[in-house]
C-alpha cells in the first residue's frame, strides 16, 4: 500500500487523529488544502479525514472537486464528530448528506469521536452551538453541546487500522 493521510478540520481534533494514524501505518498526513493533483496521483490508498459542522463535512468540497481521482483509489474516510458511536441514524445521515454514491463504493467510513471545547470555539460557533442546545430535546445532547466534551482516544483508531488491509466494501459504521 502507498498512502497518504489527507485531512481538514477546524479545532484540532481531525488533525490529532490524522497524526496519530500517520504514527501507527508511518504514513505522511497534510492538509487538503495543501494536496496538488500530482500529490494525489501518487497514492494508490487514500484515508480522508473530516470534522464535521452543522452537519456538513469539513472536507466536502475538496472530495467533491478531487471526485474523479479519489474513485480510482482505495478510500478510507474517517469523520470526527459529536455523534455517539449508538446514533447510527445520526451516522447515516451524515454519510447520505455528505459522501457522493461514487466515494461510497471504493470507501470505508469509521466514525471516530471527537472534541468540542466551548471555550476554544469562534463567537459565531459558540453562537451556533448554544443556539442548538436550546432546541436539542435529548438531555444528555443538550448538555453535551452547551458543556462540550472531550471523547478524544487514540484507542478509537483500532477497528479502522485493522480494516484497512481488507478490499473495500459498503461503508463501516463504529467508532
Amino acid at each position: 500500500m502507498k498512502g497518504i493521510i489527507i485531512y481538514r478540520g477546524k479545532y484540532g481534533a481531525t488533525e490529532q487523529y490524522a497524526q496519530w494514524l500517520s504514527e501507527s501505518l508511518h504514513l505522511s498526513f497534510i492538509k487538503a488544502s495543501e494536496v496538488t493533483p500530482a500529490i494525489l496521483d501518487d497514492y494508490d490508498t487514500v484515508f480522508v479525514g473530516s470534522s464535521v459542522y452543522i452537519g456538513k463535512l469539513a472536507i466536502g468540497k475538496w472530495m467533491t472537486s478531487n471526485l474523479e481521482a479519489l474513485t480510482r483509489k482505495k478510500i478510507v474516510v474517517f469523520i470526527v464528530c459529536g455523534t455517539l458511536a449508538g446514533d447510527k441514524e445520526g451516522q447515516r445521515r451524515i454519510i447520505e448528506n455528505n459522501l457522493d454514491p461514487a466515494i461510497l463504493k471504493v470507501a470505508k467510513v469509521f466514525f471516530l469521536p471527537g472534541r468540542c471545547v466551548v471555550s476554544k470555539l469562534s463567537w459565531m460557533d459558540r453562537f451556533i452551538i448554544k443556539t442548538g442546545a436550546m432546541l436539542e430535546k435529548d438531555i444528555l445532547k443538550k448538555a453535551s453541546m452547551s458543556q462540550g466534551f472531550d471523547r478524544m482516544d487514540r484507542k478509537s483508531l483500532d477497528s479502522l487500522i485493522a480494516a484497512i488491509g481488507t478490499k473495500a466494501e459498503p461503508p463501516v459504521y463504529s467508532h
